[in-house]
């Protein structure tokens, strides 16, 4: 579909330039905000599990006591597996209760890992036909997320266990809400279909969104997609290069560009030293530390290669599925890596913490509160039209679309723009008017992307416009769940006679929106149904399965006045 990534990318970049460079500078350095988190998935060597357990939260609590105003906390992940392991161990050794009381005490945020799920072997992963129509594809797909995030499978086989909860259904009947989900099984990219049937568990998790890099994602130039990425989605100083939306999501990445890694606490002071001093502070920074990582509990001999993680031994064996004793990691091995371990964080509640204002361990449940979604918020129609106005002209004759666009104090992403252009133009068309603002609304980006741009010749009044958007307006605004969503960007749109892109109608309805007289003959102009970094953003999954794209906006972040920056002007952006 794309030939020249590179030069759609820079044109979008030059729509950004084109609003001012204001917006690009920060007089102050941003915060680094450090995000600890712990991964438990063992439910077979269940001992070393509890032990890490005690061991992170005692960490964590010695850190507060020492430095209360670093507000460290650590979000620890559990499988559903674990956690009805757990519960089962919970009358022996009180471990579900010494979780709650810890959560209770903001100690610990609980949330769902499902990378460790009963078994690697027999998941229900998708692989629809690309040959089926986009609706059987997404169901496909759906069907899949809904039995990976909600049936119980047997822990050594994997198969179905009928009438009981696996996955976050089940950590969920444990723990209560998960605030942070990684492991959604879909594989890298668009995650539509699977965050559709999550709506139906949790709307208000934050997600893992890209990861380091990992020769085992196969994917061509995968470093330089995710640093053009995270700065399209970070245009402001208050905004993160590792942090934004898709598909109505918060999504945390564990990497930006090469500066910023996952660093495990094992590693020490001088490892967390080396990444906070490498980064970029003109925008936020957000950088995973990982705590009571499993490998300080094993030996050398298993802490990598085949035979880790231990539940790949329990998989693999299941008639000796324990580690054996020297699989184990010494008392003195332990002992060391601990050390390293509290080193790394005394260093950062300390030193770097005091002498960097605004910078502190975050939570989950804080990031969600310092960005809350847009969804349900009102914007100026005139603001709009300011913005389209802006948008259309940088826009010009380009056949693919940028990336989002910015209205008053708000982020729309291409969905929420192709939304509100509907509502508008809808009662305009219906009672001649248009309205003094519109809501934003959930909805979709395409279920489906086709590889053309639509015809080059032709025209369509603006009347015509209105009028199908109206048509549109009342399918956009059913937000009932379906297997398919009605609330999706429609993959073509028919005006007058004309087969359209949905970049060509989201196109049309920008230009009839600004549009002086409305009988005006507008132009159609080939337009993709995919910006640049839609296309560009890493993936091993279809390219026609890339519609959640639509979705991309930045997540500017609600910090101290010293911290915040104002937006940029209003254009579709992007990079």
């Amino acid at each position: 579909m794309v030939k020249n990534i590179r030069g759609i990318r820079g044109l979008a970049s030059l729509l950004v330039l084109m609003t001012g460079t204001s917006a690009f500078s920060a007089q102050d350095k941003q915060p680094v905000f450090i995000y600890l988190f712990s991964k438990y998935g063992d439910f077979v060597n269940i001992e070393m599990t509890e032990h890490r357990l005690h061991d992170t939260v005692s960490l964590v609590e010695k850190i507060r006591q020492k430095y209360p105003e670093s507000q460290a906390s650590v979000s620890m992940l559990f499988s559903g597996a674990l956690s009805q392991a757990l519960v089962e161990r919970n009358a022996k050794t009180g471990i579900k209760d010494f979780l709650v009381d810890a959560a209770r005490r903001g100690i610990i945020e609980i949330g769902y890992d499902g990378t460790d799920e009963p078994t690697y072997s027999y998941r229900p992963l998708a692989a629809p036909d690309l040959r089926m129509p986009a609706e059987a594809r997404w169901k496909v797909h759906g069907d899949s997320a809904e039995q990976f995030l909600t049936e119980a499978r047997d822990v050594a086989t994997g198969r179905v266990q009928k009438g009981k909860s696996g996955g976050l259904k089940a950590m969920q009947e444990v723990f209560g809400e998960a605030v942070c989900i990684k492991g959604l099984n879909v594989g890298l990219g668009i995650d539509s279909e699977y965050v559709h049937h999550l709506g139906r568990l949790n709307t208000k998790a934050i997600l893992w969104g890209l990861p380091d890099p990992n020769p085992a994602l196969n994917i061509h130039g995968y470093r330089g997609s995710v640093e053009q990425f995270g700065l399209a989605m970070s245009p402001i100083p208050n905004s993160s290069p590792e942090f934004n939306w898709v598909n109505h999501y918060l999504r945390l990445s564990e990497t930006s560009n090469a500066a910023v890694r996952v660093v495990a606490a094992q590693e020490g002071a001088e490892a967390i030293k080396k990444v906070v001093t490498a980064v970029d502070r003109s925008r936020v920074r957000m950088v995973h530390v990982e705590l009571g990582d499993v490998r300080m509990y094993l030996s050398q001999f298993f802490d990598a290669g085949e035979l880790f993680p231990p539940l790949k031994v329990a998989y693999n064996h299941p008639d000796h599925p324990n580690l054996p004793q020297e699989a184990f990691a010494d008392a003195k091995q332990l002992e060391e890596k601990q050390a390293s371990q509290e080193a790394l964080m005394q260093w950062l509640a300390g030193d770097f913490m005091r002498g960097n204002a605004g910078s502190t361990f975050i939570s989950s449940g804080t990031l969600a509160k310092m960005s809350p979604s847009n969804v349900g918020q009102s914007i100026s129609v005139a603001e709009l039209q300011r913005a389209v106005a802006s948008t259309l002209k940088a826009w010009g004759d380009n056949t693919y679309p940028p990336d989002y666009l910015v209205v008053g104090n708000q982020y729309l992403s291409l969905a929420d723009t192709f939304q509100v252009l509907c509502d508008v133009l809808a009662d305009q068309s219906r009672t001649g008017r248009r309205p003094e603002t519109v809501r934003i609304r959930q909805i979709f980006g395409p279920i489906d992307i086709v590889d053309e741009h639509g015809p080059a010749l032709g025209s369509v009044t603006a009347t015509a416009v209105a009028r199908v958007a109206a048509d549109l307006a009342t399918r956009l605004r059913d937000e009932s769940w379906k297997d398919i969503p009605a609330n999706a960007v429609p993959v073509w749109v028919d005006v007058e006679g004309l087969h359209l892109t949905s970049g060509q109608f989201l196109r049309l309805m920008a230009e009839s929106l600004v549009a002086e007289n409305p009988s005006a003959a507008i132009k159609i102009k080939m337009t993709y149904s995919i910006s640049g970094n839609g296309m560009g953003y890493p993936k091993q999954r279809s390219p026609v399965e890339q519609g959640g794209t639509w979705t991309f906006k930045p997540a500017p972040l609600n910090l101290p006045s010293a911290s915040r920056a104002q937006l940029a002007t209003p254009i579709l952006a992007g990079r």
